[in-house]
């Protein structure tokens, strides 16, 4: 068994000529340690600094791992780097470094160190770029094979409860109702399936019309979990004994406003369908909804978030969605999603992006303005999103 190391559920073999091309690699990159570092350190940051992670501590992150990877090749000693490696995966799990970020770094460090594998050239360039290759294989699965196992039984727990909840977040909601084409969108912005509040419900009160709510209640955890799946439930309980939306939202608002705790609040979008196309909103304190036909504007469709007020009432505002028009209702996790201080996604971005999609599908829709947002925000969301996109089908 000399020569191999268990990392990644795979036996991997380090030949002696290897071994002889790391060591070169290690002693041409040795010199240029700190601009490789610096590099490398740029490069995640301006693509997404991991939440809860300073440039200062990924930096440190990461020069121990550099120092170990040019340390050990330098002496061949490719067995021990795994070693180490591990290590390096361990303590990231335990300072709660996403994994995602894990593949995304060890991409960068490649582009950190590449150019100076070609420059200045040398002949030995192509056994350098295979050796490296391996290895970075090889490297990558030591820690991400520490790193879960660190977080093994509490990531089969909580991943076991996400899914289970996100069940309940989500509903039933048919790709088909009424005359609509409906596509939705949970992410969590919370690692190892931590979900937040956001939620999303369908439900018919006739054969003829369609009820959808989308909410956003604050907090995170299962306790926010469990309050946003009694909001919706009380929602859904409330139309059927009055079929009136304003009804509905007020009673909730009571129910909550006792049951809350202080400080929590909840914001809903509620809006009827109709197959003769009429709309009929009810919002409380949630993001203004996108109606797009031969353009795209904002329904002002406002009123006070849920729990602040118990004797808040609700007015409803109406609009029609035409033949091959569309509605876009969404959490403010989309809006609001950035890259570090940076400047929101915003409605501004978010009517573009439903501009560019409006004349596909109903999940295009979805697709194109969720990977908008998080595209600005660095590739992660900082909090949950929820998007639904209803798009009446024209008529043959």
């Amino acid at each position: 068994m000399d020569g191999y190391r268990f990392a990644g559920y795979r036996m991997i073999e380090f030949p002696e000529d290897n071994k002889e091309a790391l060591r070169e690699i290690a002693e041409r990159l040795s010199p240029h340690k700190t601009s490789i570092l610096d590099n490398w350190v740029d490069l995640q940051c301006n693509a997404w600094e991991p939440p809860g992670l300073t440039r200062k501590a990924l930096r440190h992150i990461f020069a121990e791992m550099l120092d170990s990877i040019l340390r050990c090749l330098g002496m061949r000693d490719i067995e021990q780097c795994m070693a180490e490696l591990g290590d390096a995966g361990s303590r990231l799990a335990d300072r709660q470094y996403p994994f995602e970020a894990l593949i995304v770094s060890i991409h960068y460090l490649e582009e950190s160190y590449l150019p100076l594998l070609i420059n200045p050239p040398s002949p030995r360039t192509q056994s350098w770029f295979i050796a490296m290759d391996e290895f970075l294989h090889a490297a990558l699965a030591a820690v991400a094979t520490s790193y879960f196992e660190a977080y093994r039984k509490e990531l089969l727990d909580q991943a076991e409860v996400g899914r289970v909840v996100q069940e309940g977040l989500l509903a039933d909601i048919p790709k088909r109702a009424v005359d609509l084409d409906i596509a939705h969108v949970y992410i969590s912005a919370r690692e190892r399936a931590q979900l937040g509040g956001d939620f999303l419900d369908f439900f018919t009160l006739d054969g003829n019309s369609a009820a959808f709510v989308i909410g956003d209640l604050s907090g995170h955890g299962l306790e926010a979990v469990a309050d946003s799946v009694m909001l919706r439930s009380l929602f859904r309980g409330f139309m059927r004994e009055n079929p009136d939306l304003t009804d509905a939202m007020a009673r909730v608002n009571r129910v909550l406003a006792a049951e809350l705790k202080p400080g929590q609040f909840a914001t809903a979008l509620a809006l009827h369908y109709d197959h003769s196309g009429k709309v009929e909103l009810v919002s409380a304190g949630h993001p203004y909804p996108i109606l797009g036909d031969t353009g795209c504007r904002l329904v002002a469709a406002s009123g006070m978030a849920l729990a602040v007020d118990e004797q808040t009432s609700y007015s409803s505002t109406e609009c029609e969605l035409k033949p091959g028009g569309v509605l876009v209702a969404y959490t403010d996790g989309l809006i609001e999603a950035r890259k570090g201080r940076g400047e929101q996604f915003g409605e501004a971005r978010a009517l573009e992006a439903v501009t560019e999609a409006q004349n596909t599908s109903a999940r295009s829709i979805v697709e194109h303005l969720v990977d908008k947002s998080l595209r600005h925000a660095g590739g992660k969301f900082a909090d949950d999103v929820a998007v639904l996109v209803i798009k009446r089908r024209k008529k043959v």
